[in-house]
């Protein structure tokens, strides 16, 4: 138990009149204390669900993201483009934008992806995907280096990236509930790459993103509400995309391409993913969601215009290697 955090548990809990939310330098040093292993677990449910009833501020934010960065950094030899944490999984739809980030590394980008499974809910990870698709999953700083190397494309799941995040994220499976701490290890990108995508769920978390994101002083952002909370543009909705760039924050509107339902929420096998990659089976809603997917992102790299970036996103798409998968059984 830490005495010094409980100061920081009553600042967010003392009533109607007397609470307050943490100012930056408070989260900062509250997230320290957390992530040094100190702090109670009683103390860690109380503060992160006081939080969660009114849900964390820009400052909160950017306090607690700064601790993490410190805290969890992780430098590779060659760089990283882009960060993509995919923690949210699909529940209704196949993660395609899987397939957008391993098309995009084909062209030479690197893409560093992480997430976190919580084998309890009915979802998608990526994880399960990519080991049902016989493709490689990191499990250490040097595992990850060797696979952008060879393939431009690391996953490596939170527990071996950042194992005290990682507690932190299944405190939900104890509490029933999500913390602060589902937005910042979309927040963190502690490998420092030179662009960033986050996607989102919640209405009003794709301000808070983008804001914090300015805030830290983050050069390269894209945030959306995605599918399922993945950052995938959903093809049957029209899609409000935030752009942080050197601290300028611009909204752009995605519309969508679907002329009609084309999601498949009772076909959820990984096969249709292998068939569409390879080319053997074309699935609409897998296309258009790719596609989109890698348009948006492009717009982040390039910021070219948007029908530009959807013809560079076709182009490398016909480009890719289809026959980098080994289809696999899971038990």
């Amino acid at each position: 138990m830490s005495l010094d955090f409980v100061k920081y548990v009553k600042i967010v809990g003392k009533g109607k009149k007397g609470a307050r939310s943490l100012t930056r330098d408070e989260s900062y040093q509250a997230m320290t204390l957390i992530l040094s292993g100190k702090v109670a677990p009683e103390q860690l449910g109380a503060f992160w669900m006081l939080i969660r009833i009114r849900e964390e501020t820009i400052e909160e934010t950017v306090g607690f993201t700064q601790a993490i960065r410190e805290h969890c950094h992780l430098t590779f030899s060659m760089g990283v483009d882009i960060d993509w944490p995919a923690y949210a999984g699909k529940r209704n739809e196949l993660p395609w934008f899987l397939l957008s980030a391993l098309a995009l590394s084909q062209q030479g980008i690197r893409i560093f992806m992480h997430g976190h499974c919580f084998p309890e809910e009915d979802r998608i990870y990526v994880e399960t995907a990519l080991v049902k698709l016989g493709f490689p999953i990191a499990r250490s700083k040097e595992e990850a280096e060797a696979h952008l190397l060879r393939y431009h494309f690391a996953y490596m799941p939170l527990n071996c990236l950042a194992s005290e995040l990682a507690y932190l994220m299944d405190l939900k499976l104890l509490l029933g509930l999500r913390s602060p701490v589902n937005t910042l290890v979309r927040m963190m990108n502690i490998a420092n790459a030179e662009h960033s995508v986050h996607g989102v769920f919640h209405q009003g978390y794709d301000k808070l993103h983008i804001q914090a994101s300015a805030e830290l002083g983050d050069d390269s952002v894209l945030v959306f509400r995605g599918g399922n909370g993945e950052a995938e543009i959903n093809p049957e909705r029209d899609v409000e995309l935030g752009f942080s760039r050197q601290g300028r924050i611009e909204w752009s509107p995605w519309p969508k391409s679907a002329l009609q339902h084309c999601r498949q929420k009772n076909r959820l096998d990984i096969e249709r993913m292998q068939r569409h990659w390879s080319g053997v089976q074309e699935d609409e809603f897998g296309h258009l969601a790719i596609q989109g997917t890698m348009a948006c992102i492009l717009q982040l790299m390039t910021n070219k215009h948007p029908a530009e970036c959807s013809r560079m996103a076709g182009a490398f798409w016909q480009g890719r290697d289809t026959s980098i998968f080994t289809l696999k059984k899971i038990a």
